[in-house]
């Protein structure tokens, strides 16, 4: 674990990089078996299905999708168990909750740099609403969340602006600040680049006279 990168974070929950852990290995306990059965469906309705029952193959596509997407999310969570979480700052495009069935209680979700994010009732209260931008802390694949804090308006500006051409923004070794050269990436990554605005000369008609 990147433990010193957690403590930079300033916000009103401290850092949990355990609950997101726990977050990953519920995921594993819950779509791996489900995987693990549909998987087994799958091989028996094809055997009835080429033995000469022809609605098999309903059953079979049936429990192939499903397997398929319980598969990925199986997968996604054991590969964020070998995984260090990472870094992603953006605007919140969405926020939204909805009844999970499989937790069997209301579920909350931000959608943040085209990532959706499901988050615990308190964080989500306390993100800023469409619009706000934020800083998360969170694993790649499963996007369980460590933390998260509230990206200020002169940190956005920094990040965009830290060095005057793009050759020396992709070398981090140009800027003597280490804060700056973590904005500056984590900012290129997720920001579109900003062009300035080409000054235009007006055509000059006669002598300005100053009253």
């Amino acid at each position: 674990m990147a433990e010193g990168s957690y403590h930079e974070l300033i916000g009103t929950q401290p850092p949990d990089p355990k609950r997101a852990r726990n977050s990953i290995l519920r995921s594993m306990a819950i779509w791996t078996p489900i995987f693990t059965l549909l998987v087994v469906g799958s091989v028996y309705m094809a055997v009835d299905a080429l033995d000469g029952n022809g609605g098999a193959w309903f059953g079979f596509s049936l429990f192939a999708l499903i397997g398929l997407l319980s598969g990925f999310s199986s997968l996604s969570a054991f590969r964020d168990w070998f995984t260090e979480p990472i870094e992603t700052t953006g605007q919140v495009a969405r926020k939204w909750r909805k009844f999970d069935l499989l937790i069997f209680f209301r579920a909350h979700y931000v959608l943040v740099a085209r990532r959706v994010y499901r988050v615990p009732r308190l964080m989500f209260e306390e993100m800023p609403e469409t619009g706000g931008w934020v800083y998360i802390n969170h694993y790649p694949h499963t996007n369980a969340v460590v933390s998260w804090r509230p990206l200020g308006e002169d940190e956005r500006r920094e990040g965009v602006d830290l060095s005057p051409s793009e050759d020396q923004a992709d070398d981090p070794d140009e800027s003597d600040d280490p804060d700056k050269r973590g904005w500056g990436r984590r900012r290129r990554d997720r920001e579109e680049p900003v062009t300035a605005r080409e000054q235009v000369d007006l055509p000059s008609f006669g002598d300005r006279r100053d009253d």
